[in-house]
């Protein structure tokens, strides 16, 4: 007679023990079945500390066995355990393991070792082929169902079927599928870091824009890397296609066709080389276009400054690109109204949208008194800001040194070079900053000395929003519809940007009635409600549901809408 338990039974292994009442200290050998075959034959001679400590003999009963070639996961099988000479079942045996249809531990581990079981390489290349071909399925599975392929179809099918029998009035015909959200990607060439730069400042405040609109935002970067803060991404509801379930962009359009009702193309670079996959492979959605800053009057503006003729040749490339990607699109995303201007005179067909990106007023508490100096904050990857950055240095600095040898400029941002790092007299190189308040806390004043580049300047918004007033050069102040009050902040050359700083550094009621005006011009030009005014137009919404209002517009859950037309 026995006594024992089996502890655990899976389909590549069986655990327990197994004692003989009657001759308790001889182990019992031990046959385990599966469906009636020989699967192992083990002693029960393992020491179990938990079966000496309930004095069951010396605690030498347990037993361990791993099945000789396991059990199919999709298998029912019958484990039993039983006694080698007489073929008594041990207690607990018989086992019923049922199908599973579980992708659990057991059966990855059952999955792996029969893909890497193969003694050929014929047979590792047919199973690296099955592999493949389940994964694409897989992946395709995936994509069905993020985008909702098949209640897509079937709302085509009944808008096909019966749109043009209800609009004759010819009876109350079936009940139309439940409405679907409409869905925007987005494509940049990296993901877009907050911090970072201004163009993607800008690409993640028109996404949220899209969700407030009722889209169901993703992006999709070229470089397919994933965010380094994909978990903040996500808590705001925007999905990212990236490595390792999505091998490029092309593969995210081609796998989700036809899904999308909008796609935003960010800089030309992506215009240039995903226009026409988007036409191909997403037929019915509206192509976005934003600009970001016109690249080839960037490069033409270096090329006079640094007497480059290689650079003006690249420029001319790029302005046919930039221009060709303008007329090719349903609209057109400018934030500058000086760039939306020379669109709409090269470009008269291209549908031209002047579209800034929001920024929250976020007023430095110190007070001007218990403030002192001038900043310079940049992103130096950048080489118009390097440029800038040296110009302030080397020759305005010194300029205001002269009048006020007490007053210290601060250079702030990330990815600065070792030439701004270097000693000089008044000038202190923090570099990359956590938040721009550590540096709008400290000074009166910053300034953008651009000597070229193209655009809205970020750093000078982020500025104004601080409460902290910016002196810029022309090029700087470019495209933004500033208030009589700060465009007097603007001078072309080194000996008028030093004066302007001097001067505003030291007025403090000059300094108050500029950051007022800029405080204001924030809150009217870059508030989310005029944003999202704006974007209404640019994706067609405005023209299909003119009453809706700002207010409506808000809401996430918008009301079933038709796919915005193509070219407005």
């Amino acid at each position: 007679m026995l006594r024992g338990h089996i502890d655990t039974a899976t389909r590549q292994r069986i655990v327990g023990w197994v004692q003989d009442i009657e001759d308790p200290q001889t182990p019992v050998s031990l046959l385990i079945t599966a469906n009636d075959e020989l699967a192992a034959r083990v002693l029960a001679n393992g020491y179990r500390a938990d079966l000496e400590l309930a004095q069951i003999g010396d605690g030498r009963h347990g037993f361990d066995a791993t099945l000789r070639h396991g059990v199919a996961p999709r298998e029912r099988c019958t484990l039993a355990v039983l006694r080698e000479d007489t073929g008594e079942h041990c207690p607990g045996s018989p086992v019923e393991l049922e199908f599973s249809r579980r992708f659990d531990q057991a059966m990855q581990a059952d999955f792996s070792a029969l893909l890497t079981a193969c003694e050929t390489e014929d047979e590792l290349r047919r199973r690296l082929e099955f592999l493949a071909r389940q994964t694409d399925r897989l992946l395709q599975l995936l994509a069905d169902r993020r985008s909702r392929r098949s209640e897509r179809q079937a709302r085509r099918h009944f808008k096909w079927r019966w749109s043009p029998a209800l609009q004759a009035g010819g009876g109350d015909g079936p009940t139309p599928p439940a409405p679907l959200p409409l869905r925007a990607l987005v494509i940049d060439e990296t993901m877009p870091a907050p911090g970072r730069d201004a163009g993607s400042k800008a690409v993640l405040s028109h996404m949220r824009s899209l969700q407030r609109l009722g889209y169901e935002v993703t992006i999709a970067p070229a470089d397919m890397a994933p965010a380094a803060d994909a978990a903040a991404l996500d808590t705001l509801g925007i999905g990212c296609c990236t490595l390792p379930w999505h091998a490029s962009v092309e593969e995210v359009l081609k796998r989700e066709s036809g899904s999308f009702d909008l796609i935003y193309l960010h800089r030309v670079s992506m215009a240039a080389r995903y226009a026409a996959l988007v036409r191909h492979h997403q037929p019915r959605a509206r192509l976005v276009y934003s600009v970001a800053d016109l690249h080839h009057l960037r490069l033409a503006r270096q090329a006079a400054v640094e007497q480059r003729p290689e650079l003006l040749a690249l420029s001319r490339r790029l302005r046919g690109a930039e221009f060709s990607a303008a007329l090719s699109a349903d609209a057109v995303i400018t934030h500058s109204t000086h760039e939306a201007e020379l669109l709409r005179q090269h470009v008269p067909a291209a549908r031209v949208h002047v579209v800034p990106w929001s920024v929250p007023p976020s007023p430095t508490p110190v007070p001007f008194a218990e403030r002192r100096g001038v900043a310079f904050i940049a992103h130096y990857a950048h080489p118009p800001n390097v440029d800038a950055a040296l110009w302030l240095v080397e020759e305005i600095m010194p300029l205001v040194r002269r009048r006020d040898p007490t007053l210290e400029c601060l250079l702030a941002g990330s990815a600065m070079p070792a030439e701004l790092r270097r000693e000089r007299s008044g000038v202190v190189p923090l570099g990359d900053v956590t938040e721009l308040r550590e540096v709008f806390d400290r000074v009166r004043l910053t300034v953008a000395p651009l000597a070229y580049g193209a655009g809205v300047k970020g750093k000078v918004l982020d500025s104004l929003a601080g409460g902290v007033p910016c002196v810029c050069s022309p090029i700087a102040a470019e495209g933004l519809e500033l208030p009589a009050k700060l465009r007097t902040l603007v001078a072309a050359d080194a000996p008028g940007l030093a004066g302007l700083i001097v001067r505003l550094h030291e007025d403090a009621a000059l300094s108050a009635e500029c950051r007022d005006a800029g405080l204001a011009y924030v809150a009217t030009h870059l508030s989310e409600d005029r944003l999202d005014l704006l974007m209404r137009e640019v994706t067609g919404l405005t023209a299909m549901f003119p009453a809706v209002s700002s207010e409506q517009a808000h809401s996430p859950a918008q009301p079933e809408r038709a796919v915005p037309p193509a070219g407005g």
